[in-house]
């Protein structure tokens, strides 16, 4: 070493190693759009759940700082020197995110599921809630997606303690266990994982810690998801009945997309539940959104969670509480769904 040089201070690394098992199939692909494991989704997943966790304890409205702290940790190519808040136009993650393999996947066909819809708009589960990465009834855009139960692998991750924010990486893990999909389409259900050992409780809590809550109309204040919502009625969380295979949950969830879907259309408010809307060519990602998680027992069901926001293509607020309010209302009184308070 240079002599000129300062000498750093070592820091202390925190480790998880965490066994990544999927529920659902999951649509992961490499260039060559074939189904395989890689790290950089876990990455955005982790730093997706990093916000949330941030915003438990901070105001959401303070973003910027929020980001300055998110590109610190996670690495960043837009910090600006000038502002004092970094030396360098850009950085490497702190974070760093191995997995033991990156296996191929394994899935060759997606199985009959029963079919959403009436006569001529009738059309199978699985493409209703995956049209992209699945092309039709009987065939995949993906070669080979990761299957649910067969493929695992194990992810080591490796974090600073002393630096800014990654107090909040444990409290991440938790949600992902709880709430987190990931790939193509996972805002549907696709890619429910699960992690063991589980970092905490179902509920993303442990510890003592509970739901990441606020109310659903003070979310509706931001542009981002930065909390699951809440009403008078507790979290704005919805369970599914037990089934005994993902398949019958998939069929579930298809069902209430397809509900809401409509609801949100026959009030001309299609960009909230990301329906593209005719001459605006404008989406916005879906605040409703799905997981399937398995039981003790072995069993299966289907959780729906309401992540407020307001994104700025949504050009009439008042008029997409309403949309929102009436969507709780039709959970609410589905016989098929319970509140679940995690």
């Amino acid at each position: 070493m240079n002599a000129s040089e300062p000498i750093r201070k070592a820091t202390t690394m925190l480790t998880r190693s965490l066994r990544v098992r999927f529920l659902t199939p999951a649509f992961l692909g490499n260039a060559e759009q074939n189904g395989q494991w890689r790290t950089p989704p876990f990455k955005h997943l982790l730093r997706e759940w990093w916000r949330v966790a941030w915003a438990e304890e901070n105001d959401p409205a303070d973003w910027q700082r929020m980001r300055q702290l998110e590109g610190k940790l996670f690495g960043h190519a837009w910090l600006d020197p000038r502002k004092g808040e970094d030396s360098v136009s850009a950085r490497r993650s702190l974070v760093r995110l191995r997995l033991d393999s990156w296996n191929s996947g394994q899935l060759k066909a997606m199985p009959e599921t029963r079919s959403v819809g009436d006569g001529r708009n009738a059309i199978a589960s699985h493409l209703y809630l995956g049209y992209g990465p699945v092309k039709s009834a009987s065939e995949l855009k993906m070669a080979h997606p990761l299957s649910p139960e067969m493929d695992h692998v194990t992810l080591h991750l490796a974090w600073p303690q002393d630096e800014p924010g990654s107090k909040h990486v444990e409290r991440a893990l938790a949600l992902i266990h709880a709430f987190g999909t990931v790939g193509g389409r996972s805002r549907n259900g696709w890619g429910s994982l699960e992690l063991h050992p589980s970092p905490a409780g179902r509920g993303g809590g442990g510890e003592g810690e509970g739901l990441p809550l606020r109310p659903w109309q003070t979310c509706l204040e931001h542009a981002w998801a930065h909390a699951i919502g809440e009403d008078e009625n507790g979290p704005l969380i919805w369970r599914t009945e037990t089934r005994q295979d993902w398949k019958a949950v998939i069929e579930e969830l298809a069902t209430i997309r397809k509900a809401v879907n409509g609801l949100a259309k026959r009030n001309r408010q299609r960009e909230v539940v990301n329906q593209p809307v005719a001459g605006r060519g404008r989406r916005v990602p879906n605040n409703l959104r799905f997981k399937v998680r398995k039981d003790e027992n072995n069993a299966y069901h289907g959780i729906v969670f309401h992540m407020p926001c307001l994104p700025p293509a949504v050009e009439n607020a008042q008029a997409a509480q309403r949309t929102w309010q009436q969507i709780h209302e039709y959970l609410d009184d589905q016989d098929a769904l319970s509140r679940s308070p995690s």
